[in-house]
């Protein structure tokens, strides 16, 4: 009893040593093992905040670059449009020296004073010369925005062919003489669109649109405007889309002559 007695102690006592010896290398792996779970969880972290950190200073340099392209851009534009004011007043100066010097030079003959009035009929024709008559307006606006008007795509805005449309009824209508916003019409007179202004003779004109007509019965000229396609299209923009437009005599009215195409080459 003795011998097994001890025999079993032996083996218990080799038991225990086994199992704690298996604890500890158990530990120690599992231990191992988070430590280097840590690592790469802390690794992973600090290089998704150095992506982070990069990608936002990336988007705050190109804002940066973006605002001075975008500010160096609108000083070029309005540094052309002043230049290209200038020039067109520096036209419409050099057309009325020339109409005075073609007055004083034809002045005082038949043959003379017959070339003269030619003359005035082909400038009156192309719009090269200022004139006064009985006169209508039709001004139009974008719609108002509202909470219900901006869920929508550009709500009730004016269009380049919508211009069109009223300068053609005018015209129909028995209008003699035109201008946009103080923008004389002629001939080969252009109303384009480029991006969200509108263009007359290549200038950008602001809502709201005033297009004065001349004719030689202004209230004719209201009656058949308004009965033609051009009014029956803005009822229907007032009425489905909230646009503004007012047709209205106002008289005697004087439109400006129409400064000649100037074209600039820009580097």
């Amino acid at each position: 009893m003795r011998i097994d007695a001890s025999l079993d102690a032996l083996l218990a006592d080799a038991l225990a040593s086994d199992y704690a010896n298996t604890q500890k290398t158990q530990f120690r792996n599992r231990s191992g093992r988070d430590s280097f779970r840590v690592l790469i969880v802390a690794a992973s972290a600090t290089l998704v905040t150095l992506v982070l950190g990069m990608a936002i200073a990336q988007t705050r340099l190109q804002e940066s670059e973006n605002s001075l392209t975008r500010n160096a851009l609108v000083d070029r534009v309005q540094a052309a449009d002043r230049r290209v004011q200038a020039l067109e007043a520096s036209v419409l100066t050099a057309q009325n020296d020339l109409i005075a010097a073609e007055r004083s030079i034809l002045a005082g003959t038949s043959l003379g004073e017959q070339a003269q009035q030619r003359l005035e009929r082909l400038r009156s024709a192309t719009g090269q010369s200022e004139v006064t008559g009985s006169g209508v307006t039709v001004t139009l606006d974008d719609a108002p925005i509202t909470a219900e008007t901006a869920l929508v795509n550009e709500p009730g805005k004016i269009l380049d062919r919508d211009l069109q449309i009223v300068v053609n009824g005018l015209w129909q209508a028995g209008a003699t003489d035109i201008a946009i916003n103080g923008r004389r019409l002629t001939p080969t007179s252009a109303i384009r669109s480029a991006g969200e202004a509108i263009l007359v003779n290549y200038r950008p004109l602001i809502p709201p649109y005033v297009v004065s007509a001349i004719g030689n019965d202004a209230n004719q000229i209201i009656g058949r405007f308004r009965e033609g396609a051009a009014g029956l299209l803005l009822e229907e923009l007032e009425a489905t889309y909230g646009v503004f437009w007012e047709l209205e005599t106002v008289g005697e009215v004087t439109l400006p002559a129409a400064a000649t195409a100037i074209r600039e080459d820009t580097p």
